[in-house]
């Protein structure tokens, strides 16, 4: 096993989300997988539709702080845990969630009413494929994961390490994949 906060630990991270949406997704009828369990609830298709909408914002964000990156380490195998604070707010987006926040209206899921479950997994599975792929490029580079910088997608005033941004997208991706199972579970007890 990997040691915690390593690039190595990160990119397992990535691909264990991809296998368990993939495992998730391939399982939900496709009728339920566009079915919101109330009106003011997503549906299965709009948790992934939020995920990937928010993913592109942080890949973005990574892709600019990767290539113009100037801090970089000779152990590039070592930890980069998160700060104190930005541990805090990563905890806090981890499920089961104790609170629910409002999404930001630029963040709201498209319309998933037309989507094909098959589509938007490809979809999602490309982006955790992309951020692995940044990831893999800043290990070849040596960025230093916990002092190069990156701003917040949508709160620009927020700056961030690159290792907090990829924790905090990774807790994000956890949040969601917990919503969108009991999604599922509230649907299948409606039948």
């Amino acid at each position: 096993m990997h040691s915690q906060y390593t690039y190595e630990w990160l990119i397992t991270q990535f691909e264990n989300t991809k296998n368990v949406a993939e495992e998730f997704i391939l399982s939900v009828d496709k009728d339920l997988f566009l079915k919101a369990p109330a009106e003011d609830q997503w549906s299965i298709a709009e948790c992934y539709s939020h995920l990937i909408n928010y993913g592109d914002l942080y890949f973005d964000n990574m892709v600019s702080a990767i290539s113009e990156n100037t801090s970089t380490t000779d152990s590039v195998n070592q930890s980069f845990p998160p700060r104190w604070f930005a541990q805090k707010i990563i905890s806090f987006f981890e499920p089961p969630y104790k609170m629910k926040l409002k999404t930001v209206k630029s963040m709201k899921p498209v319309d998933t009413s037309g989507y094909n479950r098959i589509e938007l997994l490809d979809e999602y599975l490309n982006l955790q494929n992309r951020l692995i792929t940044q990831l893999e490029n800043a290990h070849q580079k040596n960025v230093h994961l916990g002092r190069s910088k990156v701003t917040h997608p949508i709160f620009s005033i927020i700056k961030m390490t690159l290792s907090e941004c990829f924790l905090l997208l990774e807790a994000h991706q956890h949040r969601h994949q917990w919503q969108a199972e009991q999604t599922l579970q509230v649907l299948k007890g409606d039948q």
